[in-house]
């Protein structure tokens, strides 16, 4: 018997899906069995929805394309929250799909079951509500193309468990669906106006420009588009932390981090500018340098094809709602022949930070990278480190969780980076605090036996967080009377091959051999709760 699950999975392999991540349940098992006999999709399981999502989640960034996962109903599909909110404020093109009640159910809510209309509202595009086959093909055709859609972001698919296991009806499993028309998308008008030569004239006529590139010049084209037009009228050019990458960063004229996981002599040039352009950046909190720019006296040229941004007062900036590469070749085509005279940022990467420890580690990796490779950073510090101090070159890339700064993502975000890239090597980052929250996808990285080299900044202490507590509340340290714990042990037992160190300038090459070999391994680093990573020394100098 063919089900409506074996279409679902065709209905997915046929728009170019492969990989389907995720966490089983009693109700979306005839999901797993319908991937089971598909010979075009693979299937990740992970050891929780939370982990299985954030895989999925990065995935989708290195990937370029739409990913999808899947967790039970109520009882798995609130783990899978936080990677919600990952991709719908990172941009990043997601569709969960998870059960809903039966439709024999007489009144909500079973165990196990959860409205999810209300309990996604905030973090996700929209949410799909199928209880029966009419039409049901025709809502996964809606939800990966709204995943996609500007601005890209997280779609949930609810499908009632007893619609997902009945034979299939392909008469009306493709009849027109209501849910599906109701997003399909509008009519909307792409000219720019006159915001192109706005912009322009303000380029043109600014003592000091500067170019910030973010996490969405990634996207297909995007990153040639920006090249072109950076090698053609010659202004300087930074990027946000998930910006790195999309130039290369090898030389003395790189590309640096601004903002808070930038460094000094970057973010001071930014907030001296009199133009400043984004590209592809959301401009949250870290990249505007907790919203220090735009300042009172800069002006604002932005790309961004999201509908939602609100266009900007005139005298104080334009927004050209484009696409990055269309709207970077519109603005070349209105700049004509001018190009960049006024002032040049400092060449010199400098900060507060401390010099050994993890900054060695750092570079090792910078050493030992290869073409194609991956590097995920976990929030707090260790993007910090990677942020200043890690040197790409395209089509290198780094993902840090930049959607909500969560601990807990960089070892699920290294699975699916592995999946995404097999020829390459996932280079990962991680504090204890945050192994801790994902320890289980240690056995899923050992499970696949994926090309994951992870280091442990081991201190057993949520140091950053402790640091706030000191400098900015007068506060003692929350974790304080944390224990120590003992990850070599831990990782051997699940069977990762492991080695620890306390001095990483020192064990270089042994650290360098110890990488070399294939498949995963775990290098834990006892770090010190005084080392002092690039976005400390710049939260701290901001409080003192």
């Amino acid at each position: 018997m063919t089900t409506v699950a074996d279409e679902i999975a065709r209905r997915l392999a046929k728009h170019g899906v492969s990989q389907v991540f995720g966490y089983p349940g009693e109700t979306s098992l005839s999901l797993y069995a319908a991937f089971q006999r598909s010979d075009e999709l693979t299937h990740v399981v992970g050891r929780c929805p939370r982990g299985a999502a954030y895989a999925a989640e990065a995935y989708a960034r290195i990937s370029g394309g739409v990913a999808v996962c899947d967790a039970p109903g109520g009882i798995g599909s609130p783990y899978a929250t936080p990677a919600l909110l990952e991709a719908y404020n990172s941009g990043t093109p997601l569709v969960l799909i998870t059960s809903g009640p039966s439709k024999s159910t007489p009144r909500p809510w079973a165990t196990g079951q959860v409205e999810h209309a209300r309990l996604f509202d905030s973090v996700a595009k929209h949410v799909y509500v199928v209880r029966e086959q009419r039409g049901a093909l025709g809502v996964i055709d809606a939800a990966l193309a709204l995943a996609e859609r500007p601005r890209r972001g997280p779609v949930v698919v609810e499908i009632a468990p007893d619609v997902l296991e009945a034979e299939a009806d392909p008469a009306l499993l493709d009849a027109p669906s209501a849910a599906a028309a109701a997003t399909a998308p509008a009519d909307t008008d792409a000219t720019v106006g006159g915001a192109v030569a706005r912009a322009a004239e303000a380029v043109r006529r600014g003592a000091s420009v500067a170019l910030i590139a973010g996490g969405g010049c990634h996207a297909a084209g995007a990153a040639e588009a920006l090249r072109e037009f950076v090698d053609r009228f010659g202004i300087p050019v930074f990027t946000t932390l998930n910006g790195k990458g999309v130039l290369s960063e090898v030389g003395s004229d790189l590309p640096r981090v601004v903002g808070s996981k930038g460094d000094t002599p970057a973010n001071a040039y930014i907030s001296g500018c009199e133009v400043v352009l984004y590209a592809g950046s959301k401009m949250g909190d870290k990249s505007t340098n907790q919203y220090a720019w735009p300042s009172p006296d800069q002006f604002l040229v932005r790309i961004d094809d999201d509908p939602t941004i609100e266009d900007a007062d005139p005298a104080r900036g334009c927004l050209l709602r484009e696409d990055i590469a269309g709207g970077l070749k519109l603005l070349t085509g209105e700049l004509g022949e001018w190009s960049y005279g006024g002032p040049r940022p400092s060449t010199a990467t400098a900060g507060d930070w401390s010099k050994t420890g993890t900054a060695s580690l750092v570079a090792t990796v910078n050493a030992e990278l290869s073409d194609r490779d991956v590097c995920v950073g976990e929030a707090s510090v260790a993007s910090g480190w990677f942020g200043a101090l890690l040197r790409l070159a395209p089509p290198q890339r780094l993902i840090t969780p930049r959607g909500t700064g969560s601990l807990g993502y960089a070892i699920p975000a290294s699975v699916g980076a592995a999946v995404a890239r097999p020829d390459a090597t996932v280079w990962t980052l991680v504090g204890d605090g945050g192994l801790t929250m994902a320890i289980g996808e240690l056995e899923t990285i050992e499970r696949l036996g994926l090309n994951v080299k992870i280091t442990v900044l081991d201190n057993g202490r949520l140091n950053l967080i402790d640091q706030h507590a000191i400098h900015r509340h007068g506060a003692a340290a929350v974790s304080r009377d944390f224990r120590r714990i003992d990850w070599p042990t831990i990782c051997a037992a699940i069977g990762l091959p492991v080695m620890a160190c306390d001095d990483p300038a020192r064990d270089a090459s042994e650290i360098a051999s110890f990488f070399s070999r294939p498949g995963p391994a775990v290098l834990v680093l006892d770090t010190s709760v005084d080392e002092v990573s690039p976005d400390m020394a710049i939260a701290i100098r901001k409080v003192h």
